[in-house]
């Protein structure tokens, strides 16, 4: 019986659980191990199997950030030194494995592995990163990708933007592919109509939900889309906005008091991904104000892609990769102003034969372009 090669996947601090979905036709040929640090163990396993993902091995490490109590400290030895990514146990177990797949170099721990591997081994960079000048703003970071592309069998860009944006070093002889994220299909009742639908009910007997799905930090936009909110009551529509995400949430409750949104927005927490399809499956508008900076833009969204698979009319500003995922049959707002925002949504409410023509086009595309097991397929093939 032929072995199987085994494959490393290592990724930094609290990484985003549903990327892994599309590692599940890697199962086949692979044993895959993952290898992360932050989420406690439990959690990480719980998720893993929703995605069916049993089979794969789960070493949690500890990092260099992790050393340290405080988020403030965290955050510098991140994004500025450039430093708190690094394993500080299991990287053995790491070296021991055929295949090594890794994220954006601006990881320190990136480095500390590519200089470590043996001829015959391989290394994957997948690479979210869509801004020029990332690695120039943190300390030694652009030395530390430089050396890791050089070592790098392949480079997977998971959008056009991230292709677009790459810089590789002169001499580099790896292969460059782009490959979108996928979700999980199978979890999400994509042939269910929206609620005001089921229930039979005319517009005007229900509050439409407007449903945002982020972290709670300025650079998603649920500040900005708060205010759009209390600019729509001004012009006497009323929607419910349902808050979903971790995060920080006492500035985001104390602006909703401060405009009398109280009554009108339910703040959700952290939930599990099923909760969030039942949310999505729930609710009549997906939002997703999505703000730039010269340090950030949107990398990809799986929420979009999910509340896309629902059937949802999206509503979005027009930030990094967002227009490259929803295409154009989502709504664009002016990036960053409010008034734009809740001129949107407001086409949404009022206009709802043209909400879910776009919001079935948006659900055909999701199944189309960002099924796990096709996008993974097509890794698998390009690493093979």
């Amino acid at each position: 019986m032929t072995r199987k090669r085994s494959m490393a996947i290592v990724r930094p601090r609290k990484p985003n659980l549903a990327e892994l979905c599309m590692y599940r036709p890697f199962l086949n040929q692979f044993d895959l191990t993952f290898f992360w640090a932050g989420w406690e163990f439990e959690e990480c396993r719980a998720q893993l199997d929703v995605f069916g993902l049993r089979d794969i091995k789960l070493v949690h490490y500890r990092s260099v950030s992790e050393l340290f109590p405080s988020v403030l400290a965290q955050r510098a030895l991140d994004y500025k030194v450039g430093v708190g990514s690094y394993m500080v146990s299991h990287l053995a177990d790491v070296m021991n494995h055929d295949y090594i797949n890794v994220v954006d170099p601006i990881f320190g721990h990136t480095h500390q592995i590519a200089s470590r591997m043996r001829a015959g081994q391989k290394l994957i960079v997948v690479r979210w990163d869509n801004l020029y000048g990332t690695q120039n703003r943190i300390w030694m970071a652009a030395w530390r990708a430089n050396r890791v592309f050089e070592r790098a069998d392949f480079v997977v860009c998971v959008s056009q933007a991230a292709a677009a944006t790459l810089r590789l070093p002169l001499g580099f002889a790896g292969k460059v592919v782009q490959v979108y994220p996928g979700i999980d299909l199978s979890r999400v009742r994509v042939n269910g109509s929206r609620p005001s639908e089921r229930e039979g009910q005319p517009p005007g007997n229900r509050r439409p939900v407007v449903l945002f799905v982020g972290r709670l930090q300025w650079s998603k936009g649920l500040q900005t889309l708060l205010v759009a909110l209390q600019i729509l009551r001004e012009h006497g529509l009323e929607p419910d906005l349902w808050v979903i995400g971790g995060g920080c949430k006492e500035p985001f409750q104390a602006l909703a008091n401060e405009l009398h949104l109280q009554e009108r927005v339910r703040f959700l927490g952290t939930l599990t991904n099923r909760e969030v399809n039942e949310r999505m499956a729930e609710a009549d508008i997906f939002c997703f104000p999505s703000l730039l900076s010269p340090r950030w833009m949107e990398q990809f969204g799986f929420a979009v892609v999910e509340a896309m698979a629902h059937g949802l009319p999206v509503v979005a500003f027009d930030s990094g990769s967002i227009r490259e995922v929803c295409g154009e049959d989502a709504l664009y707002a002016s990036t960053g102003n409010p008034y734009s925002l809740a001129g949107e949504i407001a086409r949404v409410i009022e206009n709802r034969a043209e909400s879910k023509s776009r919001g079935e086009k948006l659900r055909q595309r999701a199944l189309l372009e960002f099924d796990a097991d096709q996008q993974g397929m097509k890794m698998l093939e390009a690493i093979c």
